[in-house]
């Protein structure tokens, strides 16, 4: 076999090679990222409620696939021109409510929001956050 025919026959197999592994790489980066990303939303629920959150509306500002959603009541709006949330909360999914995209919920006269649990999330600049789960009760 010639000198020239070897070189070819490494280079193609060096490239083959090359291809195989990359593919094998992202499959590898995709499926870790798959498998992250479904445990980093976590809900904990108490056995019974517990604080009562001092509030009497909150505004929706992203509704989850599930039909949660994740509320804030105190937004700003930044210097630039930003949206802040600072107090963010979490509803869960509820057969008697669906949530949309800034839905304002008020409370009703005599009832109150109480803590019910813990949400854990990662945000989109990928820091984890943890919010309290609330529904609404009676006082």
């Amino acid at each position: 076999m010639s000198t020239r025919t070897k070189f070819i026959l490494t280079f193609v197999a060096g490239l083959v090679t090359g291809v195989i592994l990359v593919f094998a790489f992202g499959y590898y980066v995709a499926m870790s990222d798959r498998n992250n990303s479904s445990s980093d939303n976590v809900v904990q629920m108490f056995d019974t409620p517990k604080q009562e959150i001092k509030a009497d509306e909150f505004k929706i500002f992203q509704v989850l696939p599930d039909g949660s959603a994740l509320a804030s009541y105190d937004e700003i709006i930044s210097k630039e021109g930003y949206i802040e949330y600072g107090t963010v909360v979490f509803f869960p999914a509820s057969n008697e409510a669906a949530y949309y995209d800034s839905q304002i919920i008020t409370l009703p006269k005599g009832k109150c929001f109480k803590q019910i649990g813990t949400y854990r999330y990662t945000t989109k600049d990928g820091m984890m956050k943890t919010v309290p789960a609330i529904d609404i009760f009676d006082k």
